[in-house]
């Protein structure tokens, strides 16, 4: 199984820090912003009563709100799975005025926007975007979600790499680990060889140094566990069943195929999950 949620993972731990997403504002939207301050993160962690979870949101002085995921797999429903997300943050946007929402003062709302940056191994494209309505069964222009997608592979969306440096880096980083890859050269060894070659190079080197040994487990934790999950999720499984695919993981825990290290490492469990995950 190819390892998409590591990468998915070193994503947003990469990326989703207050300089690194106004580094990635500035460069999409053309502006010159400095301030770090005016950034708020409010990425969907999830809980264990709620799978809702997104790879990164932030908005700009509450004024913008953009919502990023990572994909190795082109999925078109993302502007489904997206305005699920903007859905959820609006209600926690709004939850201060939600007695306000039956009056008739207007409350205002952050501006959204969608980007899916893709590091998968389709290079016939450069920047596409996904419509909500292509989904409509009858065409109808009443409501619109508009995501774009740009591919991180070699070559492709260069301008924007060559102005925003997080994204110049991740895809240098990634791309070396799938180049590595295909060479037939095992995981570890890709891994490690990739890490070690981003140091000498400068690219993701504070990162890398720091979390070395945090993002060696996480590629050694092959079992995509997020896709899982968001499968089970779109399919409209009730918490019972989220009971059950912890169940799951406690089996594979006590049968040695994964640590708790990788999957604390992983990023994807909340504390109470991996408490009650660790429970004999």
């Amino acid at each position: 199984m190819a390892n998409l949620q590591v990468r998915d993972t070193v994503f947003c731990r990469f990326i989703g820090t207050e300089s690194h997403l106004l580094e990635i504002f500035n460069a999409i939207r053309h502006t010159h912003y400095t301030d770090t301050s005016k950034v708020l993160i409010t990425t969907l962690a999830g809980s264990f009563y709620s799978n809702i979870k997104n790879d990164i949101s932030f908005m700009l002085d509450a004024l913008i709100m953009m919502l990023i995921e990572h994909q190795t797999t082109l999925n078109p429903n993302m502007p489904v799975r997206l305005l699920g997300y903007v859905d959820e943050l609006f209600k926690r946007y709004s939850e201060p005025e939600k007695r306000k929402i039956y009056s008739t003062e207007l409350i205002e709302l952050p501006a959204p926007e969608f980007y899916v940056f893709y590091d998968g191994e389709d290079t016939s494209f450069e920047h596409k975007e996904l419509r909500l309505s292509d989904a409509f069964k009858t065409p109808s222009d009443k409501m619109e979600l508009i995501v774009h997608v740009y591919n991180l592979a070699t070559g492709k969306n260069e301008d924007l790499k060559k102005i925003c440096r997080p994204l110049r880096e991740y895809s240098i980083f990634s791309n070396h680990y799938k180049l590595l890859r295909k060479q037939g050269i095992d995981i570890d060894e890709a891994v490690r060889d990739t890490i070690r070659y981003c140091i000498d190079n400068d690219v993701m080197k504070n990162y890398l140094l720091q979390n070395e040994s945090e993002v060696v487990d996480m590629f050694g934790f092959e079992w995509n566990e997020k896709e899982e999950r968001e499968a089970l999720l779109e399919a409209g499984e009730n918490r019972g069943i989220a009971i059950g695919r912890l169940n799951s993981i406690r089996e594979l825990l006590s049968d040695g195929l994964v640590t708790l290290e990788a999957l604390k490492a992983s990023g994807r469990y909340s504390p109470e999950e991996l408490a009650a995950i660790a429970k004999p």
